[in-house]
Formats: C-alpha cells, sequence, structure tokens
C-alpha cells in the first residue's frame, strides 16, 4: 500500500482522492472524461446566485423600459 501524498477534489462530489485517479472510491464516479476536458472560462458563473441577479436585473430593465414607454 502506498501513501498518497498530492490529492485533488472529485469533480461530482468534491471528496479528497488521488491525482491520478480514474474513479472516485465515494461516488465512484469515472473522471477519465471529466479530467481530460478543461472547464469553460464562464463554468464558475453557472450557478444560482448568478442566474438570480440576471433574473432581477433583466425584471429591473424591462419594468424600466415599460415604465417610459406608457408614461412618456
Amino acid at each position: 500500500m502506498t501513501l498518497v501524498t498530492e490529492t485533488i477534489r472529485c469533480p461530482y462530489c468534491r471528496e479528497k482522492i488521488a491525482v491520478g485517479a480514474i474513479r472516485c472510491k465515494h461516488c465512484h464516479a469515472d473522471l477519465k472524461e471529466k479530467m481530460q476536458t478543461k472547464p469553460s472560462p464562464l463554468a464558475r458563473y453557472n450557478n444560482f446566485r448568478t442566474g438570480f441577479w440576471a433574473g432581477i436585473l433583466f425584471c429591473v430593465i424591462t419594468g424600466l423600459l415599460l415604465y417610459f414607454q406608457i408614461y412618456r
């Protein structure tokens, strides 16, 4: 048994796994495909908070456009 000192986080369950692992020992996800592709630079913005604020901004802009269209 060897001692693994370098670890990374599984992209699916976020548990620590060895750097060269091809399958997560916690969630049993196949890591071959995930490790070969690089994430998009915009992938970090793909979350609930960004979508929420984008929705709020859309509603505010739409409301302002309607307000100025009606009361002009």
